[in-house]
C-alpha cells in the first residue's frame, strides 16, 4: 500500500491489463509492505528516502517489523538541543495538552456513534487526564458500539478489530515517524512515553490526538463494508489518511499534512519554549 499526496485535480485511475501504474516519486509519504515477494531496487528506495519517504515493512499479520526511514535533519538546531535537554516542565505541559486533544477526539468518536462518557467529560473539565481509566471507559462504550463483543482494547489479540486498530494505528505511527525526522526532532525524546525496545517515544506522543481518528474510520468501515478483510480495511486506512481534510483555522488540510503541521508545531514549542504553539485537528471539525 501507497500513503501518498495526490496532485490537485488527479483523479485515481484502475491500470488497464498491461499497463504499469506509475507515481511521482515526490508524492509519495509512505510505502506499507505487507506481502511476501515484494521487490524494490536500490534505486527506488533511495528516491523514496530522497524525498523523505518512509518505507514500512509488515509480517504476514500486518504487523510492524521494521521502519526504512530517512536520515534526520535538523532544521532548527536551537529547537533540538533544547529538546535534547529533556526540559521536564515543557514535556509535561506538552504531554497534558495531547491527552487533552486526545481525549477531546475520543469523546467526539463516541458522539458519532450516538454515545458520550461522563468520566471523559470530567476529566476534560479537569484539564488533568487519567489517561489509563479514560482509555478503559471509551473502549467499553467504542467496541460494543461496533458490533463487537469485547470492551477492552488489546495489542496481542487475534480478532478482527483489534488487528485492524494495530494496523491503523501503525500506519499511522509511520507518518508521525517520518513528521518528526523532517523537522528535526528525535523521535527517541518523548514527553509522555519512554524509550523501550523497538519502540521510539516521540511518535508515540504525538500520534495520541489522531489515534480516534483511525477508530471512527474503522467504525465507518465496520458499519459500510460487509467484507471486513485485512486488504480491503488497508485501501481504506490509505484513503482516508491521503484524502481525509481537516480544519486549521480559516482553511481545511489533508490529515496526513495535519501530522506534519502538528510536528512543525512541537518544532515551535522547542525553539520558543512554551506549549502554546502545539496544535492538532479536532476530529469534530
Amino acid at each position: 500500500m501507497l500513503v501518498c499526496r495526490p496532485k490537485t485535480g488527479e483523479a485515481e485511475t484502475t491500470p488497464t491489463s498491461g499497463e504499469v501504474p506509475k507515481l511521482p516519486l515526490e508524492d509519495i509519504r509512505a510505502v506499507v509492505i505487507a506481502a511476501r515477494g515484494v521487490t524494490l531496487t536500490s534505486s527506488a528506495v533511495a528516491g523514496v528516502l530522497e524525498q523523505d519517504g518512509i518505507l514500512l515493512h509488515c509480517d504476514s499479520r500486518y504487523a510492524p517489523i521494521g521502519v526504512t526511514a530517512p536520515l534526520p535533519r535538523v532544521i532548527d538546531a536551537t529547537a533540538y538541543l533544547h529538546q535534547a535537554k529533556q526540559p521536564k516542565v515543557l514535556n509535561r505541559q506538552v504531554w497534558n495538552k495531547l491527552l487533552i486533544g486526545k481525549t477531546t477526539n475520543q469523546q467526539a468518536a463516541l458522539r458519532e456513534l450516538g454515545l458520550s462518557s461522563a468520566h471523559l467529560v470530567r476529566a476534560l473539565k479537569t484539564g488533568r487526564i487519567d489517561e489509563g481509566n479514560c482509555a478503559r471507559r471509551y473502549w467499553q462504550l467504542f467496541f460494543p458500539a461496533i458490533g463487537w463483543q469485547g470492551s477492552s482494547r488489546d495489542q496481542t489479540a487475534d480478532n478482527p478489530p483489534n488487528l485492524m486498530l494495530n494496523y491503523g494505528y501503525t500506519v499511522l505511527a509511520t507518518l508521525c515517524h517520518r513528521a518528526l525526522l523532517i523537522h528535526g526532532l528525535s523521535p527517541l525524546l518523548g514527553v509522555g512515553h519512554v524509550p523501550r525496545y523497538r519502540a521510539d517515544a516521540l511518535v508515540y506522543d504525538l500520534m495520541e490526538p489522531y489515534r480516534p481518528f483511525v477508530d471512527q474510520m474503522l467504525a465507518i468501515f465496520l458499519a459500510e463494508n460487509e467484507q471486513s478483510d485485512m486488504t480491503t480495511w488497508g485501501r481504506h486506512v490509505g484513503r482516508e489518511l491521503r484524502d481525509r481534510r481537516v480544519s486549521h483555522k480559516r482553511y481545511s488540510l489533508k490529515l496526513m499534512d495535519a501530522i506534519d503541521k502538528s510536528a512543525s508545531t512541537l518544532n515551535r514549542c522547542y525553539k520558543e519554549r512554551q506549549v502554546a504553539p502545539l496544535w492538532y485537528p479536532s476530529l469534530a471539525g
